[in-house]
């Protein structure tokens, strides 16, 4: 009986208590959006919101953390297979409200033929950001991929028409059409699909233990997929392709099915001046 206890102290001291994280965070902020990379000084299992994290060679991770996230639940279990909790508060962030007007009627509501390809596509592109591959482990910060100017920010909520969409998970970068746009990091190609209906030429890397990144309205691509491309390799060019108002890039990164903000993973907070790259 007293030994029973005694495992039952144990386990809700695990459970409601926070113990310190058995890892130590090498890259990012405990804020809405970003992606951070960590280290984990012995093997051990480790879960975020319920998902076990991947974990490389060298013993590092990463952890995504959405746009409308509060708190992160983590867990782990020790080399005396006692499991520990920990509830991770996280800063949260504002975000902009952007008002577009005068938009044809077609680049707002697609019709019912395009709407089953934008969900085949959305299938697509979901299916390739599930792949849990260790086969690369990135390298943070990511370089920015183009030169210009940004145009549309993570986070907000674009409202077309008057028409509320859902918000805005990349950064746009505002670019001559035919400016290039190189890998910010190494990674395999998984997607390369040249006629998205809203993307329009689209790629979408794998840079490894989870981490995918997106570009979008290409108006050309030099890779596909299954490439393996290095970091400031040239992998297409800025475009206007699919529904897009104007030539511009628009960057994405996630981490599984979480859309992060790629602006939070980048050596500086502006991309270089075109010319510049």
């Amino acid at each position: 009986m007293k030994s029973f206890l005694s495992f039952l102290l144990l386990f809700w001291s695990s459970l409601l208590l926070a113990s310190d994280l058995p890892f130590t965070v090498i890259f990012g902020e405990w804020v809405q959006g970003s992606l951070l990379l960590v280290e984990l000084p012995v093997p051990m299992q480790l879960w975020v919101d319920d998902r076990q994290l991947m974990v490389s060679a060298k013993g590092r991770s990463t952890i995504g953390i959405g746009r409308d996230a509060t708190e992160l639940k983590i867990r782990w279990q020790d080399a005396q297979g006692v499991v520990h909790y920990h509830n991770q508060v996280v800063i949260t962030r504002n975000y902009d409200i952007q008002q577009i007007n005068g938009l044809p009627n077609n680049k707002v509501n697609p019709n019912p033929q395009e709407v089953t390809e934008i969900k085949q596509n959305n299938a697509d592109i979901a299916q390739q950001r599930a792949k849990r591959d260790r086969f690369v482990e990135p390298q943070f910060p990511f370089a920015w991929p183009t030169s210009g100017r940004i145009s549309g920010i993570y986070g907000s909520q674009r409202v077309l028409n008057g028409q509320p969409r859902r918000p805005h998970f990349g950064v746009d970068i505002a670019a001559p059409e035919g400016t290039p746009v190189y890998a910010p990091d190494h990674a395999k190609v998984l997607l390369a699909n040249p006629k998205m209906v809203l993307t329009g030429q689209t790629l979408l890397l794998d840079h490894g233990l989870g981490v995918k990144s997106i570009y979008v309205h290409l108006s050309d691509m030099t890779v596909k997929a299954g490439d393996m491309v290095k970091r400031g390799q040239l992998i297409g060019r800025v475009g206007k392709t699919g529904r897009a108002t104007g030539p511009h890039l628009h960057w994405g990164v996630s981490w599984f099915d979480l859309q992060l903000d790629a602006a939070k993973v980048v050596e500086t907070p502006q991309p270089p001046s075109l010319g510049n790259l």
